[in-house]
């Protein structure tokens, strides 16, 4: 079920945006998206990916990798944060659906998941509306 859109501090708005944005310029040309995260701190925004290729091929740990790093960067300060990876979504009807996955972390330490399914219409990327978790 999809509900209405989910009310987020601009900070977090803005990094929700920038990061679809993001997937749909990567997405035509790979088969899943690479893990990646990016910070909100003091008006600017910077993005992180994962250093360690000698396991690239484990997703679990590039996510943990990145958690990491977003603690160690964010710690003592306002910063907002999101975390972004490949997901799988199943319908009521059994139906499995790519998906994008943010998860989105206010300096309060709140965090919102987020699940953006997306459809391929020839080479392009439709992305859908967040489904509430």
């Amino acid at each position: 079920m999809i509900n209405g859109p989910t009310k987020l501090a601009t900070p977090l708005q803005t990094l929700i945006d920038r990061a679809l944005q993001l997937c749909e310029l990567m997405l035509p040309h790979c088969d899943a998206i690479y893990p990646f995260a990016a910070v909100y701190n003091e008006g600017e925004v910077d993005c992180l990916f994962s250093d360690d290729m000698l396991s690239a091929s484990n997703e679990s740990y590039l996510i943990e990798q990145l958690q990491w790093r977003i603690i160690d960067t964010t710690t003592d300060t306002n910063g907002y944060s999101v975390l972004v990876y490949a997901a799988t979504v199943q319908t009521e009807h059994l139906k499995k659906l790519d998906a994008i996955a943010i998860a989105a972390t206010a300096p309060n330490g709140e965090e919102t998941m987020l699940l953006y399914p997306y459809f391929r219409i020839n080479k392009k990327i439709v992305v859908s509306p967040p489904l509430n978790t």
